[in-house]
């Protein structure tokens, strides 16, 4: 299998919105109504990203872009959210990313204030599982006042883009590259996955950016299937557009080692008990099923071990994309 390039273990929808058509994708899909049509495409480009925030946090994990809007270049501000717990305080990150962004652009001389500030459109693109349920506005998190003191009080408002509250449904219908992707993130079993890949290889094959896109779409999907399903074995580009069932098979295939290794799982874990040199003969035979022939110094490190460790070495076996995942002391 071929791995995906180091940066994609980083962010990977920061590698597949590093590619315009993708960008391009993104907008006409899921931009606010009526946006879309006005945007002229061919004048998309991407805009340095690292700068420092008012709380002096460098920023280099979103992304900007700019683009034409009528003949006004306007820019995207793309915040990509991964975090487990809904963050209600994101109205206020925003507007201090926002403002960033806009003292980068003066500061750099980007823009003359004499000319006035361009538009911004701050997005945010969120893949919890859980379903968002903050405010998106600013001005909705201020405390109640006089009235005389609305008009001082800033507004910002972000457009919200919560994956999970698309249902699988809604996003087959859309047949679009960037729909399918998430579907994909969203799927639940092996099933769920094998039909979300059959639909991506479709929206490439159907993409009129096919031939721009295909390879990062490619490299991004080993990324999120090595981190869904570690060892499963990826079809090339040419078999998943044909609609090949290999990926069926390969995923058949996964399942049932998946299923194998779950039953020898669940006799380690929570289970080391008795003899510290049985649970280590056991730990051994689960590393290398999982990663190979272990180095002597491993052997060693395992026997020097506590059984606290051990359990704890245990526990990160089938998540672990590496032996060093699993002796790591983070």
């Amino acid at each position: 299998m071929t791995h995906p390039p180091h940066h994609l273990h980083d962010s990977g929808y920061k590698f597949l919105f590093s590619h315009a058509d993708l960008v391009r994708e993104l907008l006409e899909v899921f931009a606010p109504p009526g946006l879309t049509e006005l945007l002229d495409y061919s004048t998309l480009r991407p805009q340095p990203g690292s700068f420092i925030t008012p709380a002096m946090k460098k920023r280099e994990d979103d992304i900007v872009w700019s683009i034409e809007l009528q003949g006004q270049r306007i820019y995207l501000y793309l915040l990509l959210e991964f975090q487990s717990s809904i963050d209600h305080g994101m109205p206020v990150r925003m507007m201090q990313y926002v403002a960033a962004l806009y003292d980068h652009l003066v500061r750099s001389k980007v823009v003359n204030l004499a000319d006035g500030l361009p538009p911004v459109l701050p997005i945010v693109l969120y893949n919890g599982n859980a379903r968002w349920t903050g405010s998106p506005e600013v001005f909705e998190l201020i405390q109640p006042h006089p009235q005389v003191l609305t008009e001082f009080q800033p507004r910002l408002k972000f457009w919200l883009l919560d994956e999970g509250r698309f249902s699988a449904d809604y996003l087959d219908g859309l047949q679009r590259v960037m729909a399918a992707i998430f579907r994909m993130e969203h799927s639940q079993d092996t099933d769920e996955v094998i039909a979300a890949i059959r639909y991506l290889g479709r929206a490439v094959a159907k993409s009129p950016f096919k031939q721009t896109i295909d390879r990062a779409v490619m490299q991004w999907m080993h990324y999120r299937l090595n981190a869904k399903m570690p060892g499963l074995v990826m079809p090339g580009m040419d078999d998943l557009l044909k609609g090949s069932d290999m990926i069926e098979e390969n995923v058949d295939k996964w399942r049932a080692k998946a299923m194998a290794e779950g039953a020898l799982l669940g006799r380690l874990e929570g289970k080391l008990e008795g003899k510290h040199e049985a649970n280590v003969t056991m730990l051994e035979k689960f590393l290398m099923k999982r990663f190979g022939p272990l180095s002597l110094s491993t052997h060693a490190r395992l026997r020097a071990a506590s059984e606290e460790q051990l359990q704890t070495w245990a526990d990160r076996i089938l998540d672990a994309h590496s032996l060093a995942e699993v002796f790591s002391d983070h």
